[in-house]
């Protein structure tokens, strides 16, 4: 999942079906007391994706029964992705980011998260007349038609005759259906075993949004072809890709077309994987992978590192629990003049993320001793070892860039042990500066 998606820490439902009676009567309480609800029930998943854009995105969503639900993991990897190539692809002079989203859905759930979350500007196309009323209506609802505006058109075109050409777009969006609807869905080797209709989550869908003649190569071919004859109006193409075996077929269809420069990355959510590719006819733009976008939860990327804390260990510290570690904790990375973030808040479990702007961290062991010398004897340290003591902080320091992301889980084991975890995001020396971040709580931690 991408680092700064904020569902990497997946949501509390105990505390949505408290706070939100419409997800709570979906609800489960399992023996062990843990929540859940059933991701195969279509109304359920939707109750989970109005409730958390109400309470996350302050967006007020209606979404019919009948259309495909978008799930926010999913659609935030996207987004955030897009972010990060327009990083390449966009002049930081410029300010104002204008998308289009290229089939845009029941709510219009990717203009409306980028207008809220960045103050993107975005125009939406929509064939499916109830997908069309019902994303206008989201953006009455929401105040966005300043910065969204939904287009009505026919199936026969994708770009051609949908957007103002005498404009220049940064990027377009687009979740095309998966399937061949000449062949839909799984084979099954039984004639009387019905093929499913909807994706295994998401619940309902009507069939042109997710199955269409030629299936997505066909598609997404199509749409080539189109933005090949626009890349004098837009800076960057992008699509979601369902199926791996896809990638093959649509990046020879990139190449015959004469793209300068193609990119493509893994969207890992839960147990459902996407793709997505990005191409450009731009020959000043080059599209080399972003390091963000390759990160996988849980997958790639460095593994968290283990801290664990017994109770015979904590003892002269007070109460054992949780809560007391994490406060010892948070008091720790403040020291280090680092900003923290809450993200999860359980009575076994809590995670906070912390943001360093500078290198605080490196020799401290060695800085507070000459500082304790200093104070004892009074005077200042010979420049030689002052050298020593900053080289390995003082280009950093003086960087403005830098900038160190990471994430400090603090949770129950068991009984009588407390494990700390931290997960490097993005930023500063990578695995290694949260090695040096570990050394120095475990050295101060258990301090009287």
């Amino acid at each position: 999942m991408h680092p700064r998606n904020p569902y990497r820490i997946p949501p509390d439902f105990k505390e949505l079906a408290l706070k939100f009676p419409e997800f709570r009567k979906h609800a489960k309480q399992k023996l062990s007391g843990k929540i859940e609800i059933d991701f195969k029930d279509a109304a359920a998943v939707r109750a989970l994706s109005t409730v958390l854009l109400k309470r996350d995105f302050n967006l007020e969503v209606e979404l019919p029964p009948d259309r495909l639900v978008p799930t926010l993991p999913l659609r935030l990897n996207y987004l955030l992705w897009v972010e990060d190539l327009l990083q390449l692809a966009k002049p930081p002079t410029e300010q104002l980011v204008h998308g289009i989203d290229i089939g845009t859905g029941a709510c219009c759930i990717y203009p409306i998260l980028a207008a809220r979350m960045k103050g993107w500007h975005f125009t939406a196309t929509e064939t499916d007349e109830v997908n069309f009323k019902c994303s206008v209506d989201t953006l009455e609802r929401n105040c966005l038609q300043t910065h969204v505006t939904v287009v009505k058109v026919s199936a026969e075109s994708m770009l051609h005759g949908n957007i103002d050409t005498t404009k220049q777009y940064d990027f377009t969006m687009c979740n095309p259906p998966f399937f061949d609807s000449d062949s839909f869905g799984p084979k099954s080797r039984s004639e009387k075993r019905p093929s499913p209709m909807c994706p295994k989550s998401g619940g309902s869908t009507s069939a042109t949004e997710i199955a269409v003649k030629g299936g997505e190569v066909k598609f997404i071919e199509t749409l080539i072809k189109e933005c090949h004859e626009l890349k004098q109006s837009v800076r960057l193409f992008t699509t979601m890709v369902g199926h791996k075996s896809s990638l093959v077929p649509i990046k020879a269809f990139l190449k015959e077309a004469g793209a300068c420069s193609w990119n493509e990355t893994e969207f890992c959510q839960g147990r459902t994987t996407r793709w997505g590719l990005a191409w450009t006819f731009c020959d000043n733009i080059v599209l080399a992978n972003p390091p963000l976008s390759r990160l996988k939860n849980n997958v790639k990327g460095p593994p968290p590192l283990n801290y664990s804390i017994s109770r015979e260990q904590w003892s002269s510290k007070g109460e054992f629990s949780v809560a007391c570690v994490l406060l010892k904790s948070v008091e720790l990375l403040n020291s280090l003049k680092m900003e923290i973030r809450r993200v999860k808040e359980k009575k076994d479990r809590k995670a906070v993320e912390f943001i360093a702007k500078e290198n605080t961290w490196s020799n401290q062991r060695r800085r507070q001793r000459e500082e304790k010398r200093i104070a004892n004897h009074g005077f200042e340290q010979p420049e030689l070892k002052k050298a020593k003591i900053d080289a390995a902080t003082l280009e950093q320091q003086n960087n403005h860039k830098f900038r160190l992301k990471g994430l400090l889980l603090v949770e129950e084991t068991d009984a009588d042990f407390i494990s700390l975890q931290l997960q490097w995001i993005e930023g500063g020396l990578g695995r290694e500066s949260m090695n040096q971040i570990l050394q120095y709580m475990k050295n101060h931690l258990l301090e009287k």
